[in-house]
């Protein structure tokens, strides 16, 4: 087992291990402790933010969060189709997969903490577009609170149970779809940073791997090395680089070593492909702020199109089941439960295809 994940582990077992043994002394104020599952909910203001919440952006925005609500939803379902049928009739070709997030097998431990600070952000601005949204909506909030499963954490307002329910319709989907609006509109914006910002810092191309036998292992180039350029062009993207290989066969490549010194090599490759598996090659204070902006996007982007799909605990399970209580007010409920039932079952088996594929 790598060093870091065996001390991952070390760490999240005390971690656990400790949080179960004060368990009797937590739980009076105000936490509520199972195995990996700790939440944290104490009674808080009835209004959020009023002044916003009455103002007319705000009502624009929640009549816009509606339709991104719905659009969201529709996504949602189709991507999980979209893996199901890609996987049993086209698996060599889909690349869409639905693998969850598992630090140390599925992910990177390095990636964690900016998935933490990406999650925590995301999650507390999606409950607080909940909160003003019901403010907006006469609702007054009766409770908020914090949530940790397992490492990930969460956060959690709760309107006045009756009267959310004595609401109307409209006001009960702008309240639900706040929050899935929020997300949607964040991973708008931060996806074309994740796109355009790593080329713009980028210094290079790190070889992650060489193929045998290949032009480049042929001219001795390693995995570590970074390509700064070919031919005199300068390569920091990956476009850079297929530009230089595809106007000649005879390279002159200037490397970057793991040392940090400048070497030369030349290569020849007829089919213009070097065989390097590369990846951007950014300054160590560059980094983190690249790999925050990249785990805002897929955050949000998740957050928005999962909690969209209705999957019973869902935003999107609410919206969807308050839509069929207006058309049907005797089985509406009970359609809902069953179609949310068979939608969930459908999530289990995309993450199942994506993992053994």
């Amino acid at each position: 087992m790598d060093i870091s994940l065996y001390t991952f582990a070390i760490g999240f077992v005390i971690f656990w291990g400790l949080i179960l043994a004060f368990r009797k002394r937590l739980e009076p104020k105000g936490f509520i402790i199972y195995p990996l599952f700790l939440m944290w909910k104490k009674s808080t203001r009835s209004l959020w933010f009023p002044r916003l919440a009455s103002s007319k952006p705000f009502k624009i925005y929640e009549k816009i969060a509606m339709i991104l609500g719905i659009l969201a939803m529709i996504g949602g379902i189709t991507m999980i189709y979209y893996v199901i049928f890609g996987l049993i009739f086209h698996p060599q070709s889909t690349t869409v997969r639905l693998e969850p997030i598992i630090p140390g097998v599925t992910i990177s431990l390095s990636c964690l903490p900016y998935i933490l600070l990406a999650l925590g952000i995301s999650v507390t601005l999606h409950e607080l577009s909940h909160a003003v949204s019901a403010t907006s909506n006469k609702i007054n909030v009766k409770s908020g609170g914090f949530i940790l499963l397992g490492i990930f954490p969460g956060a959690f307002v709760e309107p006045e149970d009756e009267e959310f329910m004595a609401s109307s319709l409209p006001a009960k989907i702008k309240i639900l779809a706040a929050g899935i609006a929020v997300n949607l509109i964040l991973a708008g914006i931060f996806f074309p940073l994740a796109i355009f910002l790593p080329g713009y810092f980028s210094q290079g191309l790190l070889i992650e791997g060489v193929i045998p036998h290949s032009s480049a292992y042929n001219a001795s180039i390693q995995a570590g090395d970074v390509i700064l350029s070919v031919n005199g062009i300068r390569t920091n993207t990956f476009n850079s680089l297929t530009t230089a290989l595809n106007q000649s066969t005879n390279y002159t490549i200037v490397l970057k070593a793991p040392n940090g010194s400048t070497i030369v090599k030349h290569a020849e490759a007829k089919n213009h492909f070097l065989g390097v598996y590369v990846t951007y090659y950014f300054p160590p204070s560059v980094r983190p702020f690249l790999l925050f902006v990249t785990w805002m996007f897929i955050i949000n982007f998740s957050l928005a199109l999962f909690n969209a799909v209705p999957l019973i605990i869902t935003d999107g399970g609410k919206i969807f089941t308050e839509l069929l209580k207006k058309i049907s007010s005797q089985n509406g409920e009970k359609m809902s439960m069953a179609i949310q039932a068979f939608l969930l079952m459908s999530l289990v088996y995309a993450i199942m295809l994506s993992i053994t594929a």
